[in-house]
């Protein structure tokens, strides 16, 4: 009797559809990002640096799955805000007490086919008069910086990054202008990450006994996407399934072929 292969490969094709069907996983991605500028001073060269600020604000934003949710604050001296999502967290914080800005932003998803985002956005705007000066006084600006940025994505991840940005303007004009250059993991098994604490400074020249406007701005962002893919566990069943039935179907065809042989030479004799 000949085996009737193609109703064995059927039955296999239907179950190894319906494990496709059932499994399915989804990709992994992370993005972290802590940004903070403390400890914000003016030491002038000559006379005496005044420095007063008057006005604090900060914003978060969290987008997650078409949801946004969005929150801020200009409460002085201490603006603080945060906005939580299911896939991401913002939260800054404009300390005028402590001449500080700071920005944390987290964005991770994980058994979801979406994208989702963060921002936190923390500014600081004040006065600078040099006291006891005439003419034209250097003044050094410094401030501590201090940053941790995580970008991750399993093997089927597709896109995580982190942002940061700060710039202080005196007079409208930028003194500094710090935008790190965006860490990105794009692909499966991608991974980055930065780490530092340092001080920056810099001298800029202004006219003692003038009072010029100060405003401090800092940004870090969080985005990550993700898609849906094959749960390899379905992949390795379907091929080993397949795999083991084609030799069952060999072995089934060779027997049944021996035994028509036989068959044929009996019924010769």
């Amino acid at each position: 009797m000949r085996v009737k292969s193609p109703k064995i490969l059927i039955r296999v094709l239907v179950f190894a559809s319906l494990l496709g069907a059932s499994s399915t996983a989804y990709a992994d991605a992370l993005s972290i990002t802590t940004f903070s500028f403390s400890n914000l001073q003016f030491t002038a060269a000559t006379g005496t640096a005044q420095f007063n600020l008057t006005a604090a604000s900060a914003l978060a934003q969290a987008v997650s799955g078409g949801a946004i949710l969005q929150s801020g604050s200009n409460v002085f001296p201490l603006a603080q805000t945060s906005a939580t999502l299911a896939f991401a967290i913002a939260d800054a914080t404009a300390n005028a007490n402590t001449h500080t800005v700071s920005g944390n932003s987290t964005a991770h998803l994980e058994d979801c086919v979406c994208t989702a985002g963060s921002f936190a956005l923390a500014t600081l705007t004040g006065t600078l008069v040099l006291s006891g000066a005439e003419g034209n006084v250097d003044v050094n600006i410094s401030a501590v910086r201090s940053l941790v940025r995580d970008v991750q994505t399993d093997q089927f991840g597709v896109f995580a990054e982190s942002g940061t940005f700060f710039d202080l303007f005196v007079n409208g004009t930028p003194v500094f202008s710090l935008q790190v250059e965006a860490l990105n993991s794009i692909g499966p098994n991608g991974s980055a990450r930065v780490a530092a604490i340092d001080q920056i400074s810099r001298t800029i020249r202004l006219q003692g006994g003038t009072e010029n406007t100060i405003f401090v701005r800092l940004s870090s962002t969080s985005t990550v996407m993700n898609n849906e893919v094959p749960e390899p566990a379905t992949v390795v069943l379907l091929v080993s399934g397949l795999g083991f039935m084609t030799g069952v179907l060999r072995k089934r065809r060779k027997k049944a072929d021996e035994q028509r042989s036989l068959a044929n030479r009996g019924s010769g004799e």
